[in-house]
């Protein structure tokens, strides 16, 4: 740099503390600049600027500096006025020196430098712009000052900075071929860097910014929303009311938006998706109120998406469009719109919409959160997330039919599957009844893995999640070469945890029925049961065969086998006949491994000969508390409404002499109690002739088409079965 370049007699007149010699000093510079400037010399008016840097600005003393902002100003305002192209490429040079300015030590500099920056906001207007991102940046360093005299100074600097970026941006709007020296996109990368901050004055300054390039730029940054959304999100957390209350207010004003322009680009929308994902699976219950609002934009985008749907169908319809689908289509239109008149033209005519491409892509990504949100301990979060997980559950009904595939989520689902949290794994299971309902064959492959995790549930569940998790298996089973499977699966589970057996197994088996054939459900488990416990658990197979019992007897599920087998004995149809008696004796075989269950089942079927044979052979065993325990609990079922019949036939005592026995021989088996009593109160109303009826053994019970023996040497030996197998139990244990 040439050290003459100024004169060093305008150097002595800048450094003398004469008002008057001053302003000759920067009278004199004034001509310097204006003629370096006529002949073009560029290069020497820079190193006037720096010139005036070092020997003044850089100065230890606080005249000096001021004196040299003085100067500074000078130099801008003949280069504004009459040669602004160069004005243009010296901005850098002339701000420069006043912002380091901003850092020094003295409280009297960091004004004099605020103060000036401010004059020459105003004497080069938006031209300043061209170095507003070193400007904002040297600007918000100073945010946090405790001085009121620069807090004042910078708070009219602000000022002045904010109208100067409105002047530009409304003169890009009106003339769009006038160069704008307000540069959104590069200030937008400097905010989204400086909204990673947690400095409270830091926040409440950025706040201010983002609020008025909104405004100025007609409610239109949606397209930077990926560069500002988390930054905002993350403040809504902020200890500070009026920050956060800020951060509310400006996510809200964003939102609005929403509607409008998400089908301006694919890109956008999948990146603002990300970050409200990534909100969502933050951890501490500082970012509840941002989740919260993560669920509410996520929710947004879901409904207009729904509702494009439903515009989608009015256009096929040939209905008229709703006011919010007008609204955007002439966003689309209009000049301010980002979106090229071709893409417009494709998205207008009927083409895939950028929300449409975004919602179906993202829904795995989507599901995930959500559905870990429905068990977040704070009750406002739960229910947002219920709200949107019920709105993405309409959106796959309404797509389904429209060739749109949802395996991508199938992963998702099923390590939902085995959340700890029952809210979480329960609309996991809604989600797989429903994916099983559609795309059943798609997800074959992956059937195994599914079963297993569902299994693996059951044993561990409550019962209100039984429910949905059999819906999930029904759905399965529907499947023929799956039905078996998922029985042999279901009674493994229940063999592992005996403990909960009967309560779990009640359940479960009462909504197998009512989603499945209950006759074939019965019959899978019972042929089941001997396959495989016969050999080696004979009391978990007299346990389950209890539980089937208590089903048969009392559900209206199964009132259509109920009938089966009460017709057994008057079906006229001879096929029809072989048919139900075929039924009875697969059950009965089963049945045999508890006594109390075989003999209600031959009650239930009118084989009362057979029935009263098996009581009979009870003299030939010990007869332990549990037998006895079993019987009490038999008289009080035929107290139930399932056996009015059976009370009836009482009165028909020469058509039903083996009822009579029946009932007798029940009532010698137990000792005297409460069950002996109300058996003994049932027969009280038998008269002595009666029972003298029963002694001649009138036979006119109907034809007996089972072999009774056969039946009766079958009950024998699996009982005999039993009983050897737990006398080696017991020796074992």
């Amino acid at each position: 740099m040439d050290d003459n370049v100024v004169p060093q007699q305008i150097i002595k007149l800048l450094y003398d503390k004469s008002q008057d010699k001053k302003q000759q000093g920067c009278q004199q510079l004034k001509s310097l600049v204006q003629s370096y400037a006529q002949s073009g010399k560029e290069l020497l008016i820079k190193q006037i600027i720096e010139t005036l840097k070092i020997k003044f600005t850089s100065s230890s003393q606080l005249y000096l500096k001021r004196q040299g902002m003085f100067a500074i100003q000078t130099v801008a305002e003949i280069l504004v006025k009459e040669f602004p192209q160069l004005a243009e490429r010296c901005v850098k040079d002339l701000t420069q020196p006043i912002l380091e300015c901003l850092n020094d030590k003295e409280d009297k500099a960091r004004q004099y430098a605020v103060e000036c920056l401010l004059q020459l906001t105003k004497i080069m207007k938006t031209m300043i712009l061209l170095n507003f991102n070193e400007i904002f940046d040297y600007q918000l360093g100073r945010s946090a000052e405790q001085d009121n005299q620069i807090v004042q100074a910078m708070f009219l600097l602000d000022a002045q900075l904010k109208t100067q970026v409105q002047i530009a941006v409304q003169e890009r709007f009106s003339d769009p071929g006038k160069q704008c020296y307000f540069n959104l996109n590069s200030f937008m990368t400097q905010l989204q860097s400086k909204l990673k901050s947690r400095v409270t004055y830091v926040r409440q300054f950025l706040l201010g910014w983002i609020k008025v390039l909104n405004q100025c730029h007609n409610n239109d940054l949606y397209i930077y929303f990926p560069m500002i959304l988390e930054g905002i999100f993350m403040m809504l957390g902020e200890s500070n009311k009026e920050v956060r209350n800020g951060a509310d207010l400006q996510a809200n004003e964003f939102l609005k938006q929403v509607e409008i322009k998400v089908n301006l680009d694919q890109r956008v929308n999948e990146q603002i998706i990300e970050i409200l994902l990534k909100i969502c699976q933050m951890k501490g219950n500082q970012n509840n109120y941002a989740k919260l609002n993560s669920l509410l934009w996520i929710f947004e985008y879901l409904r207009v998406f729904q509702q494009e749907l439903e515009e989608e169908q009015k256009g096929k319809l040939g209905l008229q469009h709703s006011t919010s689908q007008i609204k955007q289509e002439e966003y689309l239109r209009s000049n301010t719109s980002p979106i090229s008149k071709n893409q417009m033209q494709q998205y207008l005519g009927g083409f895939e919409s950028p929300l449409r491409k975004t919602i179906l892509n993202s829904l795995s990504q989507i599901l995930g959160p959500i559905l870990i949100l429905l068990s977040h301990e704070e009750e406002e979060i739960r229910k947002a997330a219920q709200k949107t997980n019920e709105l993405l559950l309409k959106v796959m009904e309404r797509v389904k039919n429209q060739s749109v595939e949802f395996m991508n989520i199938v992963p998702t689902i099923k390590e939902m599957l085995t959340d700890k949290k029952s809210n979480t794994a329960e609309s996991a299971l809604i989600w797989m009844k429903h994916l099983l309902e559609t795309y059943s064959e798609s997800l074959f492959p992956t059937i195994e893995d599914i079963l297993t995790k569902l299994i693996d549930k059951l044993a561990d569940s409550e019962s209100a999640i039984v429910q949905n998790i059999m819906d999930v298996l029904a759905n399965i089973s529907m499947h023929s070469q799956y039905f078996e499977i998922v029985i042999d699966k279901i009674l493994t589970m229940l063999h592992k945890n005996q403990e909960q057996s009967e309560k779990k197994g009640d359940q479960i088996f009462k909504k197998l029925c009512s989603l499945l054939n209950p006759q074939k459900v019965y019959f899978t488990i019972t042929a089941k049961l001997l396959e495989i416990y016969s050999d080696n658990d004979v009391l978990f197979i007299s346990n389950t065969v209890q539980t089937l019992t208590t089903l048969l007897i009392s559900e209206k599920e199964l009132q259509n086998l109920r009938n089966i087998l009460r017709s057994l004995k008057h079906e006229k149809d001879e096929k029809q006949r072989q048919h139900n008696q075929e039924i009875f004796e697969t059950l009965y075989r089963t049945f045999c491994y508890n006594s109390m269950s075989v003999i209600t089942l031959c009650l239930l079927s009118e084989e009362y000969e057979l029935a009263y044979n098996i009581i009979i052979s009870f003299s030939e065993v010990e007869v332990n508390q549990y037998i006895l325990l079993e019987i009490a609990q038999l008289i009080n079922v035929l107290e139930t409404p399932v056996f009015i019949f059976l009370r009836l036939q009482l009165l028909e005592y020469d058509s039903h002499p083996f009822l009579m026995k029946c009932l007798f021989g029940l009532m010698m088996l137990l000792p005297q109690g409460p069950a002996f009593n109300m058996l003994r109160q049932r027969l009280k109303n038998v008269s002595n002739t009666q029972i003298q009826s029963l002694q001649q053994e009138k036979k006119m019970e109907t034809e007996e088409f089972l072999d009774i023996q056969k039946l009766l040497t079958q009950f024998r030996d699996i009982r005999l079965q039993c009983i050897n197998q737990e006398s080696k139990q017991k020796e074992l244990n």
